[in-house]
């Protein structure tokens, strides 16, 4: 399975950077491949199929992992061919048997959906909502089959080149930021049980109560503060100050930042927080807080952001005293 999670990466990788050093063959868009030019670049590395000999082969193995292997056997070709081999046996399989889709085929659709959104190519979005549906019952077939939870997603994500559970909280939040609701919850209570960062996803449910129930969603808010007491995780709690910016009251926004202060560790991590904090303080009509804040940032503004960050910055000091 994770053959083709490697090309899938390797390929992500170089459309984005064009320069690392690659084989053609390791990054070339087999989709756009004819199907006959697949059989022709077969026959020459010795396999000679075509489309009746290809389906005979496959009815007597489960996936093209299996065929691409039992086709080689007995070859004295050296890795790179067989890579190419499977590569191309994969296209055919994925093409030629759309009624028997193995778990690297569900995968590398699923891939294809991801990249598709990331990179802004999306024409219709029933295809990512198929392949998020289809996950779905995947992982409630093996849940049922008495599968761990959160092993069964785990099986997924690694056949998989891109981090599922990461698009998964981005494309919900995006669902959220675009008004769809009623999908976004669909996806929570589909997908929730399965995650191994639970919590990210009680925030998504958090954002989408407060559109109904502000009043609770401050409470669940509460809660997901105290967890972030006992699980630090600086990312996260700026998740939660960027929500908090809109909706939360000072003494909840104060005792989230007390918080992250001690997690600090980059200058960008000090600059999220100091930007934040004056959005927050935008929205409460503190002026002179927000200018104060706006110039600490302002002061900073030539520090790489990777720099580590001091703890004894002066600036630091400052930070804390005209927001508390």
């Amino acid at each position: 399975m994770n053959r083709r999670a490697l090309y899938n990466s390797l390929r992500m990788n170089w459309v984005m950077d064009p320069t690392i050093d690659v084989e053609p063959w390791q990054v070339e868009d087999y989709r756009s491949l004819p199907i006959d030019e697949i059989f022709e670049r077969l026959d020459d590395k010795s396999i000679h199929l075509d489309k009746m000999t290809f389906i005979a082969f496959a009815d007597n193995v489960d996936s093209p992992e299996d065929l691409a292997d039992g086709l080689l056997e007995d070859s004295k070709e050296d890795v790179a061919s067989h890579d190419q081999v499977y590569l191309m046996i994969f296209e055919l399989w994925r093409r030629l048997l759309p009624e028997k889709p193995s778990l690297s085929i569900f995968c590398d659709e699923l891939d294809q959906q991801i990249h598709l959104c990331d990179s802004g190519q999306v024409k219709n979005i029933e295809p990512i909502q198929d392949a998020l549906a289809n996950l779905q019952v995947i992982l409630d077939e093996n849940y049922d089959e008495g599968a761990d939870p959160i092993e069964a997603f785990n099986c997924i994500d690694d056949g998989c080149a891109n981090n599922v559970e990461s698009f998964l909280y981005d494309y919900i939040a995006e669902q959220i930021d675009n008004g769809n609701n009623s999908y976004a919850i669909e996806l929570l209570d589909g997908f929730s049980g399965y995650m191994r960062e639970a919590k990210w996803f009680d925030f998504l449910r958090a954002r989408v109560l407060s559109s109904t129930d502000p009043i609770e969603a401050n409470k669940m808010m509460q809660r997901l503060i105290t967890k972030a007491v006992k699980d630090p995780n600086f990312e996260y709690n700026l998740e939660l100050l960027s929500f908090l910016v809109s909706v939360g009251e000072k003494e909840t926004f104060d005792r989230l930042v007390k918080i992250s202060l001690p997690l600090i560790q980059l200058e960008e991590d000090f600059q999220d927080l100091v930007a934040i904090s004056a959005d927050f303080f935008h929205r409460l009509d503190r002026e002179s807080v927000e200018n104060t804040l706006q110039n600490i940032l302002n002061m900073r503004e030539k520090i790489p952001l990777y720099k580590n960050f001091d703890p004894k910055d002066p600036q630091l000091a400052s930070f804390v005293k005209v927001i508390f």
